[in-house]
């Protein structure tokens, strides 16, 4: 397998996007099976897999965003780390793709940045983590989904104690008024689940794919059988800088933010970074439309895309591509087809610095 930091600064990247919705259109509970299929069912996983890899997406994100002990510990699998590691990684190394990147989540522990000893086990979360994956052949580490920048530096230090592979790091990101607008969208949208299924809100909460709300989902519990999965909010866009900082000053080798917002601001967070770091951007554009729905598909001007299409992410991309982006992903709602979109539009092309 190529050594993805020959490619740093040369060729752009695609990421293949969550499998949340592929899972969800046939029926699964993502957020409370997503690790049980890639121990139980993994030719489901591959094939949903298989459908990014045919789309264009040179690097494939294990689905292992919940392999802290502490989220595992949450889905009654203690102790199953090194074992979900090995399935996931086997699942996406016989798609045979270019590179491999293992996603570890945040963990979701409550964290004091005062007390030694809660930094201490925040950081022993993410380094038995990393652990797991020692014997596997991984191309990079993938922390992803962060929003408290003191995790976030849990985090990093903990991989960095226990391997030398490179690490790929992101935070979720919004200016806080579109944070409230789409936390007002989240609302609605679970009542009306509620209200359609005829169950309580907090049974339709947990049982939502957590793709489907940017925010997505955390423990806020230390008892981990007793915590609950609650929205956590994205880090406030004046926060980026500090965020870029803290990344490079930790070692990340390359730097990213997810971000539910239009096209121009992601350009905007992306000029930004370039203009603290020299290493490595990523971008991931979250999908928020429902896929189901119909959509309408008209080219727009950057300033206009407010709700990304697999045809309005095609100028995105290029405008990201034009602020030194080199590695390029949707997530949230997003399918193949824009996976294949970023993929069809960056084919080719070297990094502008």
């Amino acid at each position: 397998m190529p050594d993805i930091q020959l490619r740093f600064h040369k060729d752009m990247l695609v990421l293949s996007a969550p499998t949340d919705v592929t899972l969800s259109r046939q029926g699964i509970n993502v957020a409370r099976d997503r690790q049980y299929l890639n121990l139980m069912e993994p030719d489901v996983m591959t094939d949903a897999l298989r459908l990014e890899s045919i789309a264009g997406a040179q690097c494939l994100v294990t689905q292992t965003e919940d392999i802290t002990s502490a989220r595992l510990a949450h889905a009654r699998m203690e102790g199953d780390a090194k074992t979900l590691a090995h399935a996931a990684v086997q699942i996406v190394s016989e798609l045979k793709p270019q590179h491999i990147l293992a996603e570890i989540g945040p963990c979701g522990l409550p964290l004091d940045p005062s007390s030694q000893a809660s930094l201490n086990e925040n950081r022993k979360q993410y380094a038995d983590a990393a652990r797991a994956f020692e014997d596997e052949r991984i191309d990079a580490f993938f922390l992803n989904g962060f929003t408290n920048l003191d995790d976030l530096r849990c985090a990093l230090m903990g991989v960095a104690q226990v391997s030398s592979a490179p690490i790929f790091a992101s935070v979720i990101i919004c200016e806080p008024d579109s944070a409230a607008a789409l936390r007002e969208a989240e609302a609605k949208a679970r009542a009306a689940s509620s209200s359609a299924a005829g169950t309580p809100d907090e049974q339709v909460l947990e049982s939502i794919s957590p793709g489907a709300f940017f925010q997505g989902y955390e423990l806020v519990d230390a008892d981990p059988y007793g915590g609950a999965l609650v929205s956590r909010a994205p880090l406030a866009a004046e926060r980026w800088p500090e965020a870029v900082a803290l990344m490079e000053d930790q070692g990340a080798a390359v730097i990213g933010f997810e971000t539910p917002e239009p096209a121009f601001r992601a350009v905007e967070y992306a000029r930004h970074a370039a203009e603290i770091t020299d290493r490595p951007l990523l971008a991931q554009l979250r999908i928020t439309l429902d896929p189901n729905a119909r959509q309408p598909a008209p080219l727009k001007p950057l300033e206009d895309i407010l709700d990304y299409t697999p045809d309005t992410m095609a100028p995105a991309a290029v405008k990201l591509y034009g602020a030194g982006v080199q590695f390029l992903r949707a997530t949230g709602n997003a399918t193949p087809s824009f996976t294949g979109a970023l993929a069809a539009t960056v084919f080719g092309l070297d990094v502008r610095s």
